[in-house]
């Protein structure tokens, strides 16, 4: 019973397999077709553009910029996520973003233990998710009473 069960497994591995590259295959031939009468929209055609360039260093940066996006994207998501956890709010909290990180500016009321731990572990939960991808999150945190503007290079986000 057990040898027919890893065939039927193995059938069917190879059916969607087979079924993906099928799609892919008409995918791209639908997208060939609208590329040939000049109507695929500009995004597609340039990323097809580029690849059929054979240009090694643009290709790979279309793949970093778009890598970027999806991971930078997920972070903060996650993040905010976890910050909501804490039922608890910084005063301030702004962001400055790279290709690979974000940096967060976050103000709290002096001796806040609870929101500071709070944005500590949403950092720390976040990092342990996405670093093995290559990206994380990096905290400043200071107090009200330090009395600190947030750097012009952060743009703030509200939190309701």
């Amino acid at each position: 019973m057990m040898v027919a069960e890893n065939l039927q497994i193995r059938d069917n591995q190879t059916d969607n397999v087979e079924q993906w590259f099928d799609k892919m295959v008409g995918n791209l031939r639908y997208d060939q077709a609208l590329f040939d009468n000049d109507i695929l929209e500009k995004g597609k055609r340039e990323i097809y553009s580029t690849l059929i360039s054979g240009n090694q260093e643009l290709i790979n940066h279309l793949g970093r910029q778009a890598s970027s996006a999806f991971f930078i994207t997920k972070i903060i998501d996650n993040y905010f996520k976890e910050l909501i956890k804490t039922k608890s709010k910084p005063n301030k909290i702004a962001l400055e973003m790279s290709d690979s990180k974000i940096l967060v500016w976050a103000e709290i009321n002096e001796n806040d233990e609870v929101m500071e731990d709070g944005l500590i572990l949403s950092q720390a939960k976040t990092n342990a998710e996405f670093s093995k991808y290559g990206f994380h999150i990096s905290s400043t945190i200071v107090e009200n009473t330090d009395f600190l503007d947030v750097p012009k290079h952060y743009k703030s986000v509200t939190i309701k």
